[in-house]
């Protein structure tokens, strides 16, 4: 009987990736446990498959539990940090090319003099394939891009984040700098406007912060909290770092709601119709109303998904603007409230055409 290798095609990525991620296991060893992560009792089974279908099993339905339990049947001990995200990663060539990367870079680092341009090169690749890795779009743009209107940074997640994080945020100085953070790399997507132009946001942000003489960052524990108080996501990779990857290590700041969710949000929201139509808007309303659109606009802490004035008031004046919750009677309020008002009318009136057929 012919006999197919366990190191055809995709397989065959996956296969050297292991090996390259556990170089004490024995090659039949990670074959068998391959085998049992695919649905297969043994090796020779899945190879017996694979000759009488003419096909490759499925990587993506790759079980990291069967895979573990296999190995562990071998004597091998898996460490924490071997994750199912990482062993669904290492068939699709990103975690192979991303650690050549890495494994250049160390090379170059030793004497960068000459290498600017590589290692520039490298870092950039590094940070495109742990987007691609782990969904966050796309790794900050070098130059302008005409097509983009606004910026959103990082911003509270409403989804997650804790009551008063007002605290953790300067109203005159309004970023978000995690504890800490240090080689940062941050990373966008795009939401769209009508006229084929978009709005960027920050999804996530990479920190790569040398580690002390025990392996740690000692301010990680203020940053996972800083991170939690706003509503993000605060994960240490260590295997992922590419900046002196020999000395540093990796944390990832994540917003909490996904993407589809922030979509979804941003179609009908308040911060869109303003940005689309800031024009019409400010041309009827003077003073402080149009200082007002702009700062709604800029503000990349306002909620997307805020449904009415008393929403807004209650989630984000309430922790962002102190002066502007408790003053009814402040200009700058009474603008809010009628362009709220005047959002809510538009957008009641957009509902009914489409509902009756209207919209072209």
């Amino acid at each position: 009987m012919a006999v197919i290798p366990i190191s055809a095609g995709r397989l065959r990525h996956l296969k050297n990736a292991l090996q390259d991620r556990f170089p004490t296991a024995k090659s039949s060893h990670l074959s068998e446990a391959l085998a049992a992560g695919l649905g297969f009792r043994t090796n020779a089974a899945l190879l017996s498959w694979m000759l009488d279908s003419g096909l490759e099993p499925d990587l993506s339905a790759l079980n990291e539990q069967s895979f573990v339990a296999r190995m562990a049947d071998f004597g091998y001990a898996i460490d924490q940090a071997f994750s199912p995200e990482e062993l669904r990663l290492l068939g699709t060539g990103v975690l192979m090319e991303f650690r050549a990367n890495v494994n250049r870079l160390l090379v170059l680092e030793r004497n960068p003099n000459s290498h600017w341009d590589e290692i520039g090169a490298l870092r950039r690749s590094c940070a495109t394939l742990f987007a691609k890795a782990f969904g966050l779009g796309y790794a900050e743009p070098f130059g302008d891009d005409k097509n983009v209107v606004n910026r959103m940074c990082r911003g509270i997640d409403y989804k997650a984040c804790r009551t008063g994080w007002g605290r953790a945020v300067n109203v005159r100085h309004p970023s978000i700098n995690f504890p800490g953070a240090d080689h940062q790399v941050r990373f966008y997507e795009r939401l769209p406007l009508s006229d084929g132009k978009f709005v960027e946001y920050s999804t996530a942000v990479v920190s790569m912060p040398y580690t002390g003489a025990d392996s740690t960052v000692p301010e990680l524990p203020k940053a996972r909290e800083f991170a939690e108080r706003i509503g993000w996501t605060c994960t240490e990779l260590k295997d992922w770092t590419w900046y002196a990857a020999e000395a540093t290590t990796l944390v990832l700041f994540r917003r909490t709601t996904s993407y589809e969710e922030m979509e979804k949000a941003w179609a009908t929201s308040f911060k869109r119709w303003l940005i689309e139509n800031r024009s019409r808007l400010a041309s009827g309303i003077r003073g402080e109303g149009r200082k007002l659109i702009q700062d709604v606009i800029d503000c990349q802490h306002f909620p997307l998904d805020v449904v009415n004035y008393e929403d807004c008031r209650e989630r984000y004046l309430k922790e962002f603007s102190a002066r502007l919750y408790r003053d009814e009677g402040d200009p700058m309020t009474k603008a809010l409230h009628k362009l709220f008002e005047e959002w809510r009318a538009e957008l009641k009136l957009a509902e009914f055409d489409v509902a009756f057929g209207l919209t072209k």
